[in-house]
């Protein structure tokens, strides 16, 4: 009982009020409802749109736009019940219902290419959507859709021009519009005349060309291909590949003319020469000028400024008349100083030009005389020219007179060459009283000063040679002479012309005719850089003088110096005699004291060469002497080294080793090897360079001529191919192999582009400054075939020459062009006379450019710019 006690009683309390579990239900409630009222507020107006078809519109994602902003979605697309179109449901939102009237229209928006353009590019990423453009009317929730954009779109993105052209030809929808072959507008549409005799077809100019519409404006199609083919050849014209495809419309406007009307309707002439634009001349042409009678070009530095409407004969003229039009915006060219020169079709060893022409015909091109000549009047008569006759015209030319006993195959215009370098050609061939031969040439005036009174005129036409006792000596001009002969002289004797100069048939015939009138025995001798001498200068035998220097010149990669020997002593020269560089003093300085050598005193002043015998000493190279630079050179041998090729074509006994022009070496032996299926070759070095190249990453290489209708390289191995090497940074040995291809080790390879090959070829010399400095590794088309590449490499001491802004150009030797009525010699330096090259300069900019990246890709011009042969930038090395 106590134990009961001991319990309180419990208090009941009664609690009345809201639970707080509740707020969350009821805040759950109230954003639902928010969110409804949103949705319903915002979803907008819903609309149907029927399409032909529905490619291009999803449902959810297809948006509609008005001026580029989002006004709609499509929210659901159907079937039509006739099975004849596609329903699509969309809101429009609210902020954009007033636009939704019975005028306003849809279209979908994807994109279009074709060779006039490409549109729609935004859909690539946002997807296709709708447009919309607004109209007039009542208020309208179901609309049609339209194929097109209308066309009073296009009148609102720039000035709209009325055509009027009596058919369609090939324009149509888009064909482009071009000013000064720049595309400024397009035509947006075309229409039936009303009296079905005509088509007016409108044309869309965007803003910033309007201006150039006005009053005098005319336009001409430059739709398609158009050719005129008669019995001069075939002209075909083509504008661009676009307006060949989908047409086009050309147009020209005077600058004095005033602002037009658009809405005056011009006239579309279906070419240039019917609309008359051009600026009318008259040409007096030479009788032989092979133009065609109509459609002939005229041209101004390759650009193509006119063209021939017409030529007549008038009675009592001796010329033909041409009559032309020339671009109203190339007037300026024409003064009273202006001719044209008539260009021909050229063929030649050194390449074709305007080959074009045999079928198309000969063009004109335009040479202007001063800018400050007053300018020509319209019907002003201009002459036109040959190339040779142009030439003919040049003041103070030399006329020189030769005599011989048959023309010898030789024709007028044949190239008169010195030292390889035309300096003029012949002009007239004519039988004389005597029934002899008389062969008039003219020398260009900056060549006149060559001819002398002992000059000797012979002709440079096939291989030459004769036997005597001194051995077999062979003449062997360039390829080019060897199909197409040419006149070539000497300059020698008291300046002055003779009235006439015997004719001789080859150089041989003239040095015997030479050597008859002095008694003396010529030789020539090969080195490998100019010793001290000039002419005059003594050739010595035992310090006694018998004979003298008769002249020197520049051979390929060596030099030439012609000797004469009293024939009193020629039995001293035999086949173990060694010539060698007897100038000045030979001072020799050692331990033991101080060794002077000298010759005589006139060679102390002038120089002179020595020679003696010296048994097992290489003293010929290619029939010719060796000269050596001294006489302790000459007896000195070098080191042994032995190269490993697969095949030794060409390579034989005595062939040179040759850096960079420069023989450092020469083949001893050569013995197959059957055991490694390859070839042995035993060779040596020359002691000045045995330290230089006898080192391992020596690079050697075979040298063969190319020959071939654009090109003649490494003549001087045409009888002898000889090997080519680039000096190695290792340690020293005599091991190496012989590779086929040329290649500078650790170089930087860059790329160029062109858009012909010219001249170029695998081994042609990269030039700076006329210095060999890399090669042409490789030669092929672009992979669209619309360009040339080409390889180089050019040498590692060279790679800090070329920046990231060098200009690289086409430097080959020797341009020849050969025609019809003559030929015309363009020549760089010496070197790429046989070689050909390509230049390169960089500009004087501050602050310099990087170098040259590997690989790095260049534009490789067709020809240099005197501006760009006068850089003299400073380019230190890294």
């Amino acid at each position: 009982m106590s134990d009961k006690q001991d319990i309180p009683a419990p208090i009941v309390k009664s609690s009345y009020g809201l639970s707080p579990l509740w707020i969350l239900p009821v805040l759950a409630l109230l954003m639902a409802a928010w969110l409804l009222f949103q949705s319903i507020s915002e979803a907008g107006q819903r609309i149907q749109i029927l399409f032909s078809d529905a490619q291009g519109l999803e449902a959810g994602q297809t948006t509609i736009r008005y001026q580029g902003l989002e006004v709609g979605k499509v929210r659901n697309i159907t079937l039509a019940d006739d099975l004849d179109g596609i329903y699509v449901d969309a809101n429009i939102y609210p902020e954009a219902t007033q636009l939704l009237t019975s005028g306003t229209e849809f279209w979908l928006v994807k994109p279009r290419a074709s060779v006039t353009g490409i549109s729609g590019l935004e859909t690539l990423v946002s997807g296709n959507y709708i447009a919309l453009q607004p109209g007039s009317g009542e208020p309208s929730l179901s609309f049609v859709a339209r194929n097109e954009p209308p066309t009073d779109m296009a009148e609102k993105a720039g000035t709209t021009v009325k055509l009027q052209a009596p058919t369609l030809g090939s324009l149509n929808v888009g064909s482009p519009v071009y000013y000064r072959k720049i595309r400024v507008g397009e035509i947006y549409s075309y229409r039936l005349d009303e009296d079905a005799q005509g088509v007016t077809l409108s044309a869309l100019i965007e803003p910033p060309f309007a201006h150039l519409i006005k009053t005098d404006s005319r336009f001409w199609s430059v739709s398609g291909l158009k050719a005129n083919v008669d019995v001069s050849g075939v002209d075909v014209q083509l504008d661009s590949v676009a307006s060949l495809i989908a047409g086009g419309i050309a147009f020209d406007s005077p600058d004095t003319s005033p602002r037009s009307d658009t809405a005056r309707p011009f006239k579309l002439y279906q070419s240039l020469t019917q609309a008359s634009r051009g600026q009318s001349i008259q040409i007096a042409l030479p009788a032989q000028h092979g133009l065609p009678n109509a459609g002939a070009k005229i041209t101004y530095q390759g650009l193509e400024v006119g063209e021939i409407t017409r030529i007549e004969v008038r009675k009592n003229q001796p010329r033909p008349i041409a009559h032309a039009q020339i671009d109203p915006s190339m007037t300026w060219l024409l003064n009273q100083e202006t001719h044209f020169q008539v260009e021909q079709p050229q063929i030649g060893f050194s390449g074709l030009k305007n080959l074009g022409n045999l079928v198309l015909g000969n063009y004109l091109a335009l040479k202007p005389g001063s800018q400050d000549a007053d300018t020509a009047k319209p019907d002003h008569v201009f002459i036109a020219r040959t190339r040779h006759q142009q030439q003919k015209q040049m003041t103070d030319a030399l006329t020189v007179t030769l005599t011989a006993d048959d023309a010898y195959g030789l024709t007028q215009h044949t190239k008169v060459l010195h030292r390889g370098i035309q300096v003029g050609f012949i002009d007239r061939i004519a039988l004389n009283e005597r029934d002899t031969v008389t062969l008039e040439l003219l020398i260009y005036p900056e060549y006149r000063h060559l001819v002398k009174q002992q000059s000797q005129f012979f002709i440079l036409g096939g291989v030459t040679g004769e036997l005597s006792g001194d051995g077999f000596n062979v003449v062997v001009p360039a390829m080019e002479q060897i199909a197409d002969p040419a006149l070539s002289f000497t300059s020698e004797g008291a300046k002055g012309v003779k009235k006439t100069y015997p004719l001789y048939t080859s150089p041989i015939q003239a040095k015997h005719a030479k050597q008859d009138a002095r008694g003396e025995t010529r030789f020539t001798l090969i080195a490998s850089r100019m010793p001290s001498v000039s002419e005059g200068s003594p050739v010595m035998y035992r310090n006694f003088v018998v004979g003298h220097v008769e002249g020197y010149q520049l051979n390929g990669s060596s030099v030439s110096i012609a000797i004469a020997v009293n024939n009193r002593y020629k039995h001293l020269i035999n086949p173990q005699t060694v010539f060698w560089n007897q100038s000045g003093l030979d001072i020799k300085a050692n331990l033991s004291g101080v060794e002077i050598n000298t010759g005589s005193l006139r060679s102390l002043v002038n120089g002179g060469i020595a020679f003696g015998t010296m048994p097992g000493i290489s003293n010929k190279r290619n029939g010719d002497w060796k000269l050596y630079p001294s006489k302790q050179e000459a007896a000195q041998y070098g080191v042994d080294i032995r190269l490993t090729v697969d095949q030794a074509n060409g390579v034989k006994v005595g062939s040179a080793i040759r850096y960079q022009g420069v023989d450092v070496g020469e083949v001893i032996t050569l013995s197959p090897d059957f055991d490694q299926e390859n070839v042995t070759i035993q060779a040596r070095l020359y002691p000045e360079y045995k330290t230089a190249l006898a080192r391992s990453g020596s690079y050697f290489w075979l040298t063969q001529p190319v020959l071939s209708l654009t090109k003649t390289e490494n003549l001087d191995s045409l009888f002898g191919t000889y090997i080519s090497v680039v000096p190695g940074d290792g340690d020293f040995t005599q091991q190496f192999t012989l590779h086929d291809s040329p290649k500078f080790p650790k170089g930087l390879t860059l790329i160029l582009e062109s858009d012909a090959r010219h001249s170029i070829a695998p081994g042609t010399p990269v030039l700076h400054r006329d210095i060999e400095v890399g090669i042409v590794s490789n030669v092929q088309l672009g992979e669209l075939s619309d360009r040339v590449v080409f390889e180089l490499q050019i040498a590692p001491q060279f790679a800090h020459l070329v920046r990231e802004n060098t200009v690289f150009w086409n430097e080959s030797g020797v341009d020849v062009s050969i025609g019809l009525t003559g030929a015309d010699l363009k020549s760089g330096t010496i070197d790429s006379l046989l070689k050909g090259g390509i230049a390169f300069s960089t500009p004087d900019d501050q602050p310099l450019q990087p170098i040259a990246a590997n690989k790095r890709h260049f534009l490789l011009h067709s020809e240099g710019k005197k501006a760009w042969q006068a850089w003299r930038t400073a380019i230190p090395k890294p």
